[in-house]
């Protein structure tokens, strides 16, 4: 209530109670403050205008040096920030793999990132090494990736670690064997494209651990349980009996990570099931 009537959009009218103000006189002057802060929001990025020249200098100077040689990033927390970086500029396609379990100190930052890259609705190809599926944490999260839209598969041969961007950028650890000490960055068109032949003949010699898709019978409760609100309902519709009707909902459901069936009929149309 301090925010609103800091705001003007409500007017005290005793000790405890309030009145709303006229929206219209509320709509003008809450668009004065808003053209205010956006005048000196370009007042200061006038004033700033050497600083970005300045880093668009350095941006240049930095792009033709990483053309001829890799950047180096030291230190798992920098390796997640790099990683992260590049996910936010990404635009195309992320090529992963993961040939064994991550690490417990980057799993949440792997698994915010992989999501928010996807929930864009970019495309993303990932290779998990067998032994990383071993791990229950991995597993589930191979399937949550598979879900939200990724190409996911696993293998047993020998697997590379690295990270590619849209085929421009890659990250790849600067020790196969402890990505806790750094990695590199390579943009040098050479190097990228040995790196992409390799992930694709990993990928080629992969197999699919993508979650699986719902048959017929299941597709067309999926189309009942979007249209019709009893169970009883449902199940006469198609035929079947009131328990395997609800076995195929709950199933369903359950795949679907949905607490109701409103929930799970939107989560059915978001992946193309229906």
């Amino acid at each position: 209530m301090a925010r609103l009537r800091e705001l003007g959009m409500v007017a005290a009218t005793g000790e405890r109670a309030f009145s709303a103000v006229d929206p219209e006189s509320v709509v003008e002057r809450l668009a004065r403050l808003r053209i205010r802060s956006l005048q000196g929001e370009i007042r200061q990025i006038a004033s700033s205008r050497h600083l970005v020249d300045g880093l668009l200098e350095e941006r240049r100077a930095g792009q033709q040096r990483s053309a001829r040689e890799p950047d180096r990033v030291e230190g798992l927390d920098q390796v997640v920030a790099c990683v992260d970086e590049l996910t936010f500029f990404s635009r195309e396609e992320r090529l992963t793999t993961h040939p064994g379990p991550i690490l417990t100190a980057a799993f949440d930052a792997v698994r915010r990132s992989d999501l928010k890259y996807l929930r864009r609705g970019l495309r993303m190809r990932t290779i998990l090494h067998a032994r990383a599926l071993d791990c229950p944490e991995v597993d589930a999260f191979a399937a949550e990736l598979a879900r939200e839209g990724a190409r996911v598969r696993s293998t047993t041969g020998a697997l590379e670690r690295m990270v590619v961007f849209d085929r421009r950028t890659a990250v790849v650890a600067s020790d196969p064997h402890d990505i806790t000490k750094g990695a590199l960055i390579v943009r040098e068109p050479g190097l990228l494209s040995h790196l992409l032949a390799l992930f694709e003949h990993q990928w080629s010699r992969s197999c699919g651990v993508e979650e699986e898709l719902p048959g017929e019978v299941e597709r067309q409760v999926l189309h009942t349980m979007a249209r019709v609100d009893k169970d009883e309902v449902g199940a006469r519709e198609l035929d079947m009996s009131l328990r395997t009707y609800r076995s195929h909902v709950s199933t369903l459901m359950r795949r679907l990570g949905a607490a109701n069936r409103f929930q799970a009929a939107l989560a059915a149309r978001a992946r193309n099931w229906i």
